[in-house]
């Protein structure tokens, strides 16, 4: 870390200001309270408070060297003494010789300046020990900020990793899915089947240019979907309904990219693929206090509930919303009247690791 007074002019600026400060202190004690002439008022707080405000820029280098985090604290005060005593020292007799120098004749000031050694030295230390208290704070003060700094990128680079395996494991789980689908319509109907591989392939790379996007408008998001269920469509037919109720209002607000395709993946395989009737996928989207709502429900034969699989897909929609916006509500889960429904609720404000 750089001496603050000379990488800061504003920094310089205060401790000159206060060094002022002291100085018209020192002046007004001798010029008022004692009755000294005005020139040796000026020329006592002028030299004394002038060795101060030069040697006070070099102690920011011996608070650096007895760092408080380096060594117990009792030897940094003992060093502190030992160094600040030598240094009060020296600015004590070189005021002492230079003032006795220039008011050689003035014997009733040289006896005072001679009397007044012990008071001096005391009033030294003392500033001494305040400049180094202040020097102690700017110090710890710009590590703790450089420390917040770093955590602050830390935590970062381990959400965007943490973000980036969960997005991982959307490809490989939807494409085993895809593949299990096709194997399942190449003995029964190969036209189908090659044009579900097709398709596939569409989804695929359409997923792979949109997975550099960290967040999408919620009209790109369903276009997504839409491709995903076109694949599905091929392989259920009449079985698989779909409908929307977007709100105009939703359809540009953003959306962190792929957040919903665990839940039609769900839809599709504890829904549609376990049910002998038709299974409508409803898919809603409206303006509520602030937040965007999406509710994806689907519609299930009794019984078939229960074998739902671990949640998987839904954990991964959860760990991605609370890494996005550090909240850990956005995704509620209702089972009414024999309907499934995901309600994945999307703040107006922007993700907190997307933000700056």
């Amino acid at each position: 870390m750089l001496n603050p007074l000379l990488t800061h002019r504003k920094n310089f600026m205060v401790y000159s200001l206060a060094m002022g400060f002291v100085a018209a202190a020192h002046f007004v004690i001798l010029y008022v309270f004692l009755d000294f002439p005005l020139l040796v008022a000026v020329a006592d707080s002028a030299i004394y408070t002038g060795l101060v405000f030069l040697s006070g820029i070099g102690i920011w280098y011996i608070v650096r060297y007895l760092a408080i985090s380096d060594q117990k604290y009792h030897l940094v005060v003992i060093d502190h003494l030992v160094t600040g005593g030598i240094l009060v020292l020296i600015w004590l007799f070189d005021g002492y010789y230079l003032l006795s120098a220039l008011f050689a004749n003035d014997a009733e000031y040289v006896r005072f300046l001679s009397q007044s050694l012990p008071w001096r030295f005391v009033y030294l230390l003392l500033v001494y020990a305040l400049i180094v208290m202040v020097y102690y704070l700017a110090y710890y003060y710009k590590n703790y900020n450089d420390k917040l700094l770093q955590e602050s990128a830390m935590r970062q680079v381990i959400q965007e990793s943490e973000l980036n395996l969960l997005k991982s494991q959307i490809n490989p789980h939807f494409l085993f899915n895809g593949l299990n689908s096709i194997h399942a319509l190449i003995m029964t109907d190969a036209e189908k089947a090659g044009e579900m591989l097709l398709e596939l392939s569409d989804f695929l790379r359409y997923t792979i240019r949109q997975n550099h996007d960290e967040l999408v408008s919620l009209d790109t998001e369903l276009e997504h979907i839409a491709k995903y269920l076109d694949i599905e469509k091929i392989r259920f037919g009449q079985r698989l309904v779909i409908e929307n109720n977007i709100s105009e209002a939703c359809r540009q607000r953003k959306i962190p990219n792929m957040i919903l395709q665990p839940v039609y993946e769900n839809a599709i395989k504890h829904g549609v693929n376990e049910s002998t009737d038709a299974v409508v996928i409803t898919t809603t989207c409206q303006l509520h206090d602030g937040m965007m709502q999406i509710a994806i429900g689907n519609n299930y034969t009794p019984g078939n509930l229960s074998r739902r699989g671990k949640g998987i897909g839904l954990d991964n929609i959860r760990k991605r919303l609370s890494l996005h916006y550090q909240r850990n509500d956005l995704v509620q889960i209702t089972k009414k009247d024999f309907i499934f429904k995901v309600t994945i609720s999307i703040p107006e404000h922007e993700p907190v690791n997307d933000q700056n």
